[in-house]
């Protein structure tokens, strides 16, 4: 395993930073637990001074400097163990009792040194309080080991503290950073994978959903997108190559034909017709192909203009009234509104409703009808194209935006399966919803666009 990698992931990283901030707030914190101590435990001490301070004074009163004496010599006897001391000296400095070796030089508190006392070995350092009392100078001292001791106590424990708690946050960082490695090992296996054409591995997502399961999760989403849309790609190939056979099919076949009515002496006009035919047949499908590809590829929105859609409807109407009248059909525009107005591209709009009625009118026999409604409200438009034709099976619907997708019904028209398909690209880039449903009898197409 990369260690190195490991060390260097966001997880231990982390884990640092937080090690770094545990020390700060252990030395800021613990310095103001350190002097709140060691305020809390001398003031203790001082209590205990004071108290035996005037506990001696009292035996002073009561029996004199003899009774002081006799006091202080059972308080200093050997079996004592040295963490206090008492002692009286007289109003020449001189000792009268007790251990005390030095008089202080002057009343009140004093931090001394051992050998202020006279015991054996290694005294420890004394807080003492001395005073003068009825013309006697009175002397109390207390051992300070128990005071550094608790002090030596919290510093060892919020060490001990400290050290434990940043060896947790490292080993966890290590811990999570080497799982978040192993995770992004396999991410950059199965993207390999990929690259090398296989479209159906997926990332493994655990239980845990950190964001690394996010984004294997987002990942997956896109790889079956990714699956999707070469599936589509290819089915699209295919599909193109079968649509382009039988017109290059037809087209040879006639330039073949027209040799040999070259060769003959006969007229090759009709069928340089036919082949004139099958190549506009031909340079429709790549025209309509490359129109759907720009459409899906098309600029920002902020180049859309605003739209009068009612216009747009009259329009068409128009423009189709002559033809459907040919044919015994009726086509008719209905609205809610002289002016409805979207933004977007007006060419491309007029396209979409083209190929919408147009597609209508194609499949629709003599005395059926075909209407455009347009319906505006203050959250959407919803344009509706609608006949009593034939319709399409239920089963078939969904599929009629896809492309060079024909229903059974219309398998034996010229069309190329790729007018509906536009339709749907020219709505998906205006950001609007467009559906198909069974008109009972014939096809209803909706496509709704948000009011903005």
């Amino acid at each position: 395993m990369d260690r190195a990698s490991i060390f260097s992931g966001a997880p231990f990283r982390t884990a640092c930073y937080a090690a770094m901030v545990v020390w700060v707030i252990t030395a800021v914190f613990g310095y103001a637990a350190y002097l709140a101590l060691q305020d809390r435990l001398r003031f203790n001490l001082e209590q205990q001074i004071l108290e035996e301070e005037l506990l001696l004074h009292e035996i002073l009163l009561d029996g004199g400097a003899d009774a002081v004496q006799r006091a202080v010599e059972h308080l200093n006897s050997p079996n004592r163990t040295g963490l206090h001391m008492i002692a009286l000296f007289n109003n020449h400095n001189s000792a009268l009792a007790g251990s005390v070796a030095k008089i202080p030089d002057a009343n009140g508190w004093h931090e001394v040194d051992p050998d202020f006392v006279e015991v054996g070995g290694s005294a420890p350092v004394y807080l003492l309080h001395a005073t003068d009392y009825l013309g006697y100078r009175t002397v109390v001292a207390r051992s300070m080991t128990s005071l550094n001791q608790a002090l030596t106590t919290l510093w060892e424990g919020l060490l001990f503290l400290t050290l434990a708690t940043t060896s947790t946050v490292l080993g966890l960082g290590y811990y999570v950073s080497s799982q978040s490695y192993r995770k992004l090992k396999r991410i950059e296996r199965t993207l390999d994978l990929v690259s090398q054409g296989d479209t159906d591995i997926r990332l493994p997502v655990s239980k845990m959903n950190d964001q690394i399961d996010r984004v294997s999760g987002l990942m997956n989403r896109h790889l079956d997108r990714l699956s999707s849309l070469l599936i589509s790609t290819q089915t699209t190939a295919v599909t193109i190559a079968h649509d382009l056979k039988t017109p290059l099919s037809h087209g040879f076949l006639a330039l073949q034909q027209v040799y040999s009515e070259v060769e003959y002496g006969g007229d090759p006009r009709p069928r340089l017709y036919e082949l004139e035919t099958e190549l506009k047949r031909l340079s429709s499908v790549f025209d309509t192909i490359l129109r759907i590809s720009r459409i899906e590829a098309g600029g920002p929105n902020s180049q859309f203009t605003p739209v009068n859609l009612s216009a747009l409807v009259e329009d068409v109407v128009e423009t189709f009234s002559p033809i459907a009248s040919d044919e015994e059909k009726v086509i008719t525009a209905d609205y809610n509104a002289d002016t409805v107005l979207i933004r977007g591209d007006e060419h491309m709009l007029k396209q979409m409703l083209v190929n919408l009625v147009n597609n209508s009118l194609r499949y629709c026999p003599s005395g059926s009808w075909t209407r455009i409604s347009l319906t505006a409200t203050s959250e959407s438009v919803e344009l509706v194209v609608e006949d009593n034709g034939p319709g399409v099976p239920k089963a078939q619907i969904g599929k009629i935006f896809d492309a060079f997708y024909r229903a059974a019904a219309t398998s034996n028209d010229n069309g190329n399966g790729l007018g509906l398909a536009l339709v749907k690209a020219v709505a998906v880039r205006h950001g609007a919803m467009v559906s198909a449903e069974d008109n009972d009898p014939g096809l209803r197409i909706r496509c709704s666009f948000r009011n903005t």
